[in-house]
């Protein structure tokens, strides 16, 4: 065919026609090339499940390759209106965009991440580790072949393919699938339909639609607040806990086991001016001075406490009713379980000061007790969480005069101090009936406090909410300072390590570490469900579950030019997978 033989027009309508049948056969190799996406979600199937899979992936790619010819060829078409050169260009384009697919493909494969901005700015990022450049090379130059042969084979059939008159019953096809797939997941998202929800965002470039807002004022929709407990596509839907059998020895020389827990506290308040008591058991006791919570969320962060699991196996565990290693041991040991925590109608009902008095009494009375002889014993104290103290409690309460705090947040902070000091008083009357050569005291907070955001409900990540005092004082063993990062997730590991004598490695039975040990990580992850942090000494990275990600210093002052660790990505989500089964 000789092109220069036609008029202008001829030529453009036919490479129009060309450019169509050529997207279509594009269409057709990008869905059998991505069909993989599929296959790294481990979910339970249903008829639904596959019909939206089957209608998403046709759909998607077709308005992908809709939109590519659209934004690409089409306009090439009437400025080099020649076959060989829009040939040519078409393979090229059709073969650099299959390439890319290629590449997301291996990526998302192994690191459950598409090619985007965030994947690219994560420091440690590596192509080779997905898909070596000698492979991308020789596939490279076979598709280039192939899109070269369709090209041609296109345009020399292109009068017989006409004859078919299928491209209005194609591009149906198309426009249905699209339809369905975007009401089939308005649907689940407004039920919250797993086998379905679990597939967002599995293929690259894509949304899935929601009409939340029409549905609700039909009644249609989940509550909102069932939903924000829900980590959709993320939470593990059962649990292997410990991976292996605990191990321990020494059962009849157990000493006690005391857990002092305050709902908030903040670490840099342990001195002799604040917290008297608690700051003479540390100059005992082992210290980690760069203990970090683990969350935000006061239910949360206790359970990461006394599991060292991340927070987002917490629905799971408690629906499988999973029992937590220290009941085991209580058991085992036969040792008296004293558990003395609170709710928050409770609190809200009768104050608490007057809980945390009322507790501290009961505890002293059990410890006490002649039939106890040995015990587990866990306490949460909540004043300072509330800002409460008794009435006629009234310590001596100084601020820091160069303290940045406007007179309303001085008010707040004095309160809060004032309810540290009462909680101070409260630990020094439960250690001194203990025998702290018999007995493992820990002392921790679930979160910190922002002083000059308290009744602002702060759920930033900064340093300031999550620098938490943790103490741990084990019989015969030396006063030590431990400087390197530490988290919640760390205390369970060790306590089995070196109050209960267990052989088994930390990673049987938690995402953390023995502090004692050598091993220390750069890294720590905060939060759960709809965001999570990943905090380090110089920076912390702020993450939502669609991937947008903000950098700050430990004092939340934004950072431009951040990088995220890619190494403690790809740990996370091993962690996060570690006890799922």
């Amino acid at each position: 065919m000789i092109d220069a033989g036609n008029s202008y027009k001829d030529r453009v309508s036919r490479l129009i026609s060309w450019g169509h049948w050529f997207l279509f056969a594009n269409i057709i190799l990008a869905i059998a090339m991505s069909v993989r996406y599929l296959f790294t979600k481990e979910v339970d199937d249903t008829v639904l499940s596959v019909i939206y899979l089957m209608t998403n992936l046709i759909g998607h790619f077709g308005l992908l390759g809709i939109l590519s010819y659209i934004i690409i060829l089409f306009p090439l078409t009437f400025i080099f209106p020649s076959s060989k050169a829009m040939r040519a260009i078409g393979a090229f384009v059709a073969t650099a965009i299959i390439i890319a697919l290629l590449i997301d493909g291996s990526v998302y494969q192994n690191y459950q991440l598409h090619l985007n901005l965030i994947v690219f700015d994560l420091a440690g990022f590596n192509l080779d580790n997905s898909i070596g450049w000698g492979t991308i090379s020789l596939f490279l130059l076979a598709m280039l072949t192939v899109e070269l042969t369709l090209a041609n084979l296109i345009w020399k059939r292109l009068a017989i393919i006409r004859q078919w008159n299928i491209g209005n019953r194609l591009s149906g096809l198309f426009f249905g699938a699209f339809i369905i797939s975007h009401l089939i997941h308005i649907w689940a998202d407004a039920t919250l339909y797993r086998p379905v929800l679990a597939y967002d965002n599995v293929l690259p470039l894509s949304h899935g639609s929601t009409a939340r807002g029409l549905l609700k004022k039909y009644g249609l929709v989940v509550d909102e607040n069932e939903r924000q407990e829900l980590n959709i596509g993320h939470n593990p839907t059962s649990i292997s806990y410990p991976l292996r059998p605990l191990m321990c020895f020494d059962r009849q020389a157990i000493p006690n086991l005391l857990i002092i827990n305050l709902a908030t506290a903040n670490a840099d308040y342990v001195t002799p001016q604040y917290m008297p008591a608690l700051s003479q058991l540390a100059s005992q006791s082992i210290v980690a001075q760069e203990h970090i919570s683990t969350s935000l969320d006061q239910k949360l962060a206790s359970f990461n406490i006394n599991t060292g699991l991340p927070s987002q196996y917490h629905d799971v565990f408690y629906a499988k009713d999973t029992p937590l290693l220290l009941e085991l041991k209580s058991v085992e040991h036969q040792l008296t379980t004293i558990n003395l925590t609170s709710s928050v109608a409770e609190l809200m009902q009768r104050g608490a000061a007057q809980i945390d008095q009322e507790h501290t009494k009961a505890l002293i009375t059990a410890l006490t007790a002649e039939s106890v002889n040995g015990f587990i014993a866990n306490i949460t104290l909540y004043s300072s969480q509330e800002l409460a103290s008794p009435s006629n409690y009234d310590p001596a309460i100084h601020l820091d005069p160069k303290s940045n705090l406007n007179p309303p947040e001085r008010v707040l902070a004095r309160q809060y101090l004032r309810s540290l000091s009462y909680l101070d008083q409260l630990i020094n009357s439960i250690i001194t009936q203990v025998d702290l050569s018999k007995t493992t005291v820990v002392v921790t907070a679930n979160r910190a406090m922002d002083l000059t955001a308290i009744y602002n409900s702060s759920n930033q990540f900064s340093k300031i909410n999550l620098h938490v005092p943790l103490i741990i004082s084990l019989p015969n063993t030396e006063p030590k300072i431990i400087s390197k990062l530490s988290s919640h997730y760390d205390i369970l590991p060790t306590l089995l390590q070196h109050h209960f004598k267990c052989a088994n490695p930390a990673s049987d039975y938690s995402v953390g570490n023995d502090l004692l040990g050598t091993y220390s990580s750069d890294y720590i992850y905060i939060g759960a469900h709809h965001e999570f942090a990943i905090y380090q000494r110089h920076q912390i990275a702020e993450i939502n579950r669609r991937g947008d990600f903000r950098f700050y210093t430990p004092q939340y002052q934004a950072i431009n030019n951040g990088h995220l660790p890619f190494q403690a990505i790809i740990d996370l989500m091993a962690k996060q997978r570690r006890f799922s089964r």
